[in-house]
């Protein structure tokens, strides 16, 4: 299998490492070892040296490995590179500002990855700068369901009530007063995690610079969220964590995972079109020439309204799909050219 070039990240360089780059800040670009920890920890089949291949005063941390489209290889190799991905990453973080660069990202050859730092300078150099000395904790908070609903069935009113009415009526009690209760409780029970949910982001975002909402994959989850902060205030964020668990006294258990690379505030995506896609594209699409926006958008439109499943009338969702993907391809390469690169943030912001 031909070797390509994995991208782990972007780093800054100093002046000196700089100086070692052409005069058109391009041909001599530097590559060296990154940091010892670090060098042979790479993605591959056997563990790689990990390296940088520097651009003016920015370099990416990268490593040779078999060339691959991670969206056709199997699940455990995806968790397995995933994994290496992450601790490559990690390690150089120990040492440097690092913005994570999309798991899966290759590119075929060294030149490629002069070629996308030089494209991306300014984005990529201006998030340098901006997370200089940041860091990112993730915080997951899930509730405690037995110990709230015992408390709720102290303190709630209406419960009590309800409480009190079934058990004089004892084996008379209707389904609908079971089904009320029931109804009551969950009430209290989703107002109380609320409460909870407030009150956490109160505390916690007074020693955060931004935070990141994730997705409760869990119902018993209150709050999954990742919060950026300067290096120097992991300590007292952590102290506002263990503060809030001795106040809500076992209802809620908290995790906290960290510190680390910025992934939910900075992670860079590059997206490339050789040119065996951009004929692909062109090929689905039955477009020969020059092409326009106004081109790809009518054509896009007329084959959806002939292959869309909700609409044509030759309805077929596996041709829509790569007709769609064919347009985004052709719009992407219209808009940006071979290297479209872009920053991703997870979610909106929470404030």
């Amino acid at each position: 299998m031909k070797n390509g070039i994995y991208i782990y990240g972007i780093i800054a360089t100093s002046s000196q490492d700089a100086d070692h780059r052409s005069d058109s800040g391009r041909g001599a670009d530097r590559r060296g070892a990154v940091y010892k920890p670090v060098d042979r920890i790479g993605i591959g089949n056997e563990a790689t040296e990990v390296v940088t291949i520097g651009f003016r005063d920015i370099a990416a941390v990268v490593s040779s490995s078999p060339l691959m489209v991670y969206d056709s290889l199997a699940k455990e190799k995806i968790v397995k590179d995933l994994v290496t991905h992450q601790v490559v990453i990690e390690k150089v973080m120990e040492h440097s500002t690092i913005i994570p660069v999309k798991f899966g990202t290759m590119v075929e050859t060294e030149e490629e990855v002069v070629t996308f730092l030089e494209h991306g300078y300014p984005l990529l150099r201006n998030e340098l700068r901006k997370m200089e000395g940041k860091i990112e904790l993730d915080v997951v908070a899930s509730a405690n369901v037995p110990k709230i609903l015992a408390s709720i069935s102290h303190q709630h009113h209406e419960i009590r009530r309800k409480r009190a009415e079934i058990a004089t009526k004892g084996a008379q009690v209707s389904v609908e007063d079971k089904i009320s209760l029931g109804q009551l409780t969950v009430q209290a029970l989703q107002a109380q995690k609320a409460s909870y949910y407030e009150l956490m982001l109160h505390t916690l975002q007074q020693e955060a610079l931004d935070i990141c909402l994730h997705e409760l994959p869990q119902d018993e989850m209150i709050l999954n969220a990742a919060f950026l902060l300067e290096k120097q205030h992991e300590e007292s964020f952590t102290q506002r964590v263990k503060s809030l668990d001795r106040r809500l006294e076992d209802t809620v258990n908290f995790r906290v995972v960290g510190p680390l690379p910025v992934y939910s505030f900075a992670t860079i995506l590059l997206e490339r079109i050789d040119p065996c896609r951009l004929k692909e594209a062109r090929e689905t699409c039955g477009l020969q020439g020059e092409i326009t926006h106004k081109i790809v958008l009518d054509t896009y439109r007329r084959l959806a309204q002939r292959y869309h499943p909700d609409v044509g009338s030759n309805a077929d969702s596996a041709t829509f799909q790569r007709i769609h993907a064919a347009y985004r391809t052709l719009k992407t390469w219209l808009d940006h050219g071979c290297m479209h690169i872009e920053v991703y943030r997870w979610e909106k912001d929470a404030r």
